[in-house]
């Protein structure tokens, strides 16, 4: 049986289509399909199917309509729709969907690129974008989370196509493509990465006033719609056509027109899926097209060394950055230097934030210009960030006596959005909102339920100097206040629940669920001897994740019982994150660990795929990471981590 969402939703049975039953049936399968072999809650089906407006029975009417799929995929006595505790998965084989096949494609397509094979990789991207029918799930109006999975996924059939042109012209073929990224300059206007292209392919087809004319049409619709100039390498670009930069007729072309050394050389990354809360969100990725002379480097003042492997073979990662990694081969992609010893990241479909304890900073690392946008002002040390849904940024922070500020200890900052959720607010400082919260030491955050969940309160062996406050998104205000009475490491909300690592010194190492709207916790406990508590916990693959400095636990979010331990070989100081089809664990530079290290590990079958050293320095310490559903960002600092957990 063979399923296909990149079109309208179809089943195929040797050859002939199978009948899919009424519109909300096609709407579960469409959900269940998008989450292949994952955990999808009921909640999450009713939000995709009535969005904030359920019907009373939606809950029964799930379960009918799960019920008539089951009849119509079950094939001799095997069901696929298993059934989870307050959710379902369908399992089905990864190559039997197109959308599993296009992704193995699209991979393959860019190690291509990487490897020089621009014809192969060509033809690979061509077979991708051969399995798209149509926009996703055509016919099919999903809500809430589907409908931005859905986007995500659109996006990265134009990011593909993208590729290919980049392909196409470094084989020679500009005259060919200028019909096609006509029309698709129609379809996307504001696309410059669809403009350089079709500037430099006019311009090596001999027709240089019509490049130039390009350009000076790209300008209008971005001024008109937009009331901005185009991007400093489109200006580049065009100034480069203006004196007929012979580097504009090699295939390493524009390498010297946009400030890099002329051997320079790009491979392309990997489509970048913001998922969050893990959602798919995929941006258009940075212009990367070694072959075709587009490398370019993103400017401005607030800007600073945004580097990618497409501009170096060997991209060595540097202190104080924010390093994009392929999942697939653990290798660096992009780089960009933020503020001094950069910390947690939150990751949103167009930015990437950090919290940079080295200067008192956050920097916001915008997907779509590449540029590096720092705020500063806040309450002493911003020790987490996290990002919500409508784009705010928030901090939290702690600081004792800093002027300007309320006389508290622990602070939570809000950054208010721009026009259109863009986090701009970093921008402007009369949309800053400081919070302040009458308990010592604002640690580590989530965000869920209506909430900013903070840990408040310092560590030590001393059980009750640990409480998590509750700052309602809506108000700004603070709520409430749960006392655990026991010290917390680490937070993480997800499956409508808070997930706290805690710890009695001397006693029980635990995780602490707390569902959204209630103040008693429900305990997991991991060991009954502990000196400390979790380092890190994330959500995601259906599990509940908590990393120690020995182990790995699993946890079902519905059961509430550890289902799986991996114990590791060596100790973890590290960070952890669930997303690109992977659990994955960074561990810091210490003298325990001479260098840094990615272990990539299968959510499913609970094994090390493989361990990797990241960079070539012996020395980069305090990382972080986040997964989206294709992409990891790890933070590398320039000294030992302040603290550990989140």
């Amino acid at each position: 049986m063979e399923f296909r969402i990149l079109g309208p939703l179809e089943v195929v049975e040797d050859g002939n289509p199978v009948a899919l039953g009424t519109l909300k049936e096609r709407l579960v399968l469409a959900v269940l399909l998008l989450h292949a072999n994952e955990f999808v809650s009921r909640e999450r089906l009713i939000d995709d199917l009535w969005g904030e407006a359920p019907p009373p029975t939606a809950r029964e009417a799930v379960y009918v309509y799960v019920s008539k799929l089951r009849k119509t995929l079950t094939r001799e006595g095997h069901d696929p729709i298993a059934t989870a505790s307050g959710g379902y998965r369908l399992h089905i084989e990864p190559e039997s969907t197109d959308l599993s096949r296009m992704h193995v494609l699209v991979g393959d397509a860019r190690e291509l690129v990487a490897e020089g094979e621009m014809e192969k990789a060509a033809a690979r991207f061509q077979d991708a974008l051969s399995l798209w029918r149509g926009p996703t799930l055509a016919g099919l109006q999903l809500e809430s989370l589907g409908r931005d999975e859905v986007t995500g996924l659109d996006e990265l059939r134009l990011t593909a196509l993208m590729d290919r042109i980049e392909c196409d012209l470094a084989l020679g073929q500009h005259e060919q493509v200028l019909g096609e990224l006509r029309v698709l300059i129609r379809e996307h206007p504001l696309r410059e990465r669809l403009r350089a292209q079709q500037m430099l392919a006019l311009y090596r087809a001999d027709r240089q006033v019509e490049a130039l004319d390009a350009y000076a049409a790209a300008r209008h619709t971005l001024v008109e719609d937009l009331g901005i100039e185009p991007s400093e390498a489109l200006q580049r670009l065009q100034q480069a056509i203006l004196r007929h930069d012979p580097s504009l007729e090699t295939p390493t072309g524009t390498a010297a027109v946009n400030g890099l050394p002329p051997d320079a050389s790009s491979s392309a990354a990997p489509p970048q899926a913001l998922e969050q809360g893990r959602r798919w969100g995929f941006r258009p990725r940075r212009w990367q097209v070694a072959v075709t002379g587009l490398i370019l480097l993103a400017g401005g003042a607030a800007a600073a060394a945004i580097l990618s492997s497409s501009a170096s073979a060997t991209l060595k990662i540097i202190p104080d950055s924010l390093v994009e990694l392929n999942p697939r081969t653990g290798k660096p992609i992009e780089m960009a230097r933020v503020g001094l010893d950069p910390g947690t990241i939150a990751v949103t479909p167009t930015a990437i934030w950090t919290a940079n304890a080295g200067d008192n900073t956050v920097s916001r690392y915008d997907l779509r210009t590449h540029t590096v946008q720092p705020r500063a002002g806040y309450p002493g040390m911003p020790l987490d960030v996290a990002v919500d849904g409508d784009g705010n940024a928030w901090i939290t922070s702690s600081g004792h006596g800093t002027p300007g500020f309320p006389p508290h200890n622990a602070f939570v900052t809000r950054l208010e959005a721009g026009p259109g959720g863009t986090s701009t607010g970093a921008l402007y400082p009369s949309h800053v909102q400081t919070i302040g919260l009458p308990l010592p030491m604002a640690g580590f955050e989530t965000l869920g339920g209506g909430y900013v969940w903070v840990i408040v309160g310092g560590h030590g062996p001393n059980p009750g100097d640990d409480r998590v406050a509750l700052v309602d998104l809506r108000t700004h205000q603070l709520a409430s206040v749960i006392h655990l009475h026991e010290s917390a490491t680490a937070i993480a909300f997800g499956y409508g629940s808070a997930w706290i690592g805690a710890y009695t010194y001397g006693s029980a190492m635990r995780v602490e669920a707390i569902r959204a709207g209630s103040s008693k916790p429900t305990t997991v406990v991991l060991e009954k001897h502990a000196v400390w508590g979790p380092l890190w916990i994330a959500v995601g693959a259906g599990a509940v994740w908590a990393l120690t400095a020995d182990a790995l636990f699993q946890i079902d979010p519905q059961t509430l019982q550890v289902i799986h331990r991996l114990d590791f070989s060596v100790p973890q100081n590290g960070a952890l994150a669930v997303g690109a089809g992977a659990v994955w664990v960074v561990n810091d530079y210490s003298p325990g660990h001479p260098r840094d290290t990615l272990t990539e590990i299968d959510p499913h079958k609970d094994q090390v795929i493989r361990t990797s050293t990241l960079g070539d320095r012996a020395q980069l310490p305090n990382s972080y990471i986040a997964a989206t559903r294709s992409a990891l960002w790890v933070t590398f600092g320039d000294s030992q981590p302040c603290c550990v957990g989140r």
